[in-house]
């Protein structure tokens, strides 16, 4: 049977790998690039840690108010922003490592590819970089608050992303690399390394593309005003997720290969696997479900 997110599409329609239901929602997913693991927060304060088939291989509980999550590539460690102020770190069986709270509210999250060091935003206009062992490296300060994280695996940089404020690159010692204006509002950030490519969904200005060094190099155009992007680790494939509840997946030549309305049960996350040969949605009603190409 063929699952309720995929009945009203057009183009080559995705295989099922899994469809998972989750009755009290999904506050947040992450979904690492090389170890296939996938974690899941709920609205009832569990975590969920799962094999890219669906398998639920860990559970942890009385995590509340998740509404953020970083993995590391390799799984071995991640961290959830809990309510405004709150970080709990976990290993890669769920078991905590340490939990703490914050000055301000917490407005980004992002974890290394490796797990060495973890950042965080908040409302004061400030990035923290710390290390998986919460020893604090450095802070930077920034015009507005940052909204997006990312952190480069070949250099362990990171990209941060502001609305109507800056697009910016620093080092791990909080040394800006460079600093461009952004005027448009952001919804979310994806980053393709390999293909060094940084992607902005950007609302009425469409899905943005810049290089690593902040180049502007076009923009991708869907029907819609688009506020979420993923994409694959190559310059290979993006799903893009619009304001009127539609989802497109897209080759990074602009092709539309595959489109969905899912404005019946609309999306709250979305991510994509290195390779892009998986795509995971979560929707409004706690329906998990990877999709994909063969």
């Amino acid at each position: 049977m063929v699952s309720r997110l995929l009945q009203q599409c057009v183009g080559a329609r995705p295989g099922e790998i899994f469809e998972d239901f989750f009755p009290d929602g999904i506050a947040a997913i992450a979904m690492t690039w090389e170890a296939g693991r996938i974690v899941v927060a709920t609205g009832n304060g569990r975590l969920c840690l799962m094999d890219s088939r669906g398998q639920r291989l860990r559970e942890a509980f009385e995590v509340r108010d998740v509404h953020q999550l970083a993995l590391a590539h390799t799984a071995a460690i991640g961290l959830a922003v809990c309510g405004d102020r709150g970080l709990h770190c976990f290993d890669h069986d769920l078991q905590k490592l340490w939990d703490g709270r914050v000055t301000g509210k917490i407005t980004a999250v992002a974890a290394a590819p490796h797990g060495s060091h973890f950042a965080f935003a908040t409302d004061s206009s400030k990035i923290h970089i710390i290390t998986s062992e919460r020893r604090e490296v450095s802070v930077i300060e920034t015009r507005r608050p940052v909204t997006q994280l990312h952190f480069l695996a070949e250099t362990t940089e990171l990209i941060a992303a502001a609305e109507f404020g800056e697009f910016s690159r620093y080092d791990l010692q909080g040394k800006t690399v460079w600093a461009e204006p952004q005027v448009s509002n952001i919804g979310s950030m994806a980053v393709a390394e390999s293909a060094r490519r940084v992607l902005l969904a950007a609302f009425n200005h469409g899905v943005q593309v810049f290089d690593l060094q902040a180049r502007h190099l076009g923009s991708f155009s869907v029907d819609g005003i688009p506020s979420k992007v993923a994409c694959t680790a190559t310059r290979h494939r993006l799903a893009v997720v619009t304001e009127e509840h539609r989802i497109f997946w897209l080759s990074f030549e602009g092709n539309v290969l595959w489109a969905a309305d899912l404005s019946h049960d609309p999306l709250q996350q979305v991510a994509v696997s290195a390779l892009g040969d998986q795509m995971l949605l979560a929707s409004a009603s706690g329906c998990l479900l990877n999709c994909g190409w063969f």
